[in-house]
């Protein structure tokens, strides 16, 4: 029981560094768009795309469909929006990688069940 504790808030303290390093990231970007560009009204929507632009541009890819999946609608809600500041080629280009990161990662997926040939 105490094992299962100790293990439940570790996950929970792990959960709490990923949720305020994300919020930090976030901070940055608009304090980078607003000071650096002069952007002063910067969508959430932007804020987000830019998050994972940033990570496909430094090579920071993710092994989770699920984080994949939520990386290529945050794009695509940018790219949907009228006041996007992001080019829509750069989008466009982002929602390409990431397409094909989920690609990559359901083929490793599914090498990774099939087991040996016979």
């Amino acid at each position: 029981m105490q094992a299962d504790y100790q293990q439940l808030k570790d996950r929970h303290q792990a959960l709490q560094q990923r949720v305020r390093e994300k919020q930090q990231m976030d901070y940055t970007m608009r304090d980078m768009l607003k000071n650096d560009y002069g952007v002063e009204k910067i969508p959430h929507s932007d804020v987000e795309a830019r998050y994972v632009l940033y990570r496909l541009d430094h090579e920071q890819l993710t092994k989770s469909k699920k984080e994949a999946t939520s990386w290529l609608a945050k794009l695509k809600t940018a790219r949907e929006n009228p006041d996007s500041k992001i080019t829509s080629s750069r989008l466009d280009r982002g929602i390409e990688q990431v397409k094909f990161l989920i690609n990559r990662i359901i083929e490793l997926t599914r090498d990774m069940f099939k087991g040996p040939s016979l």
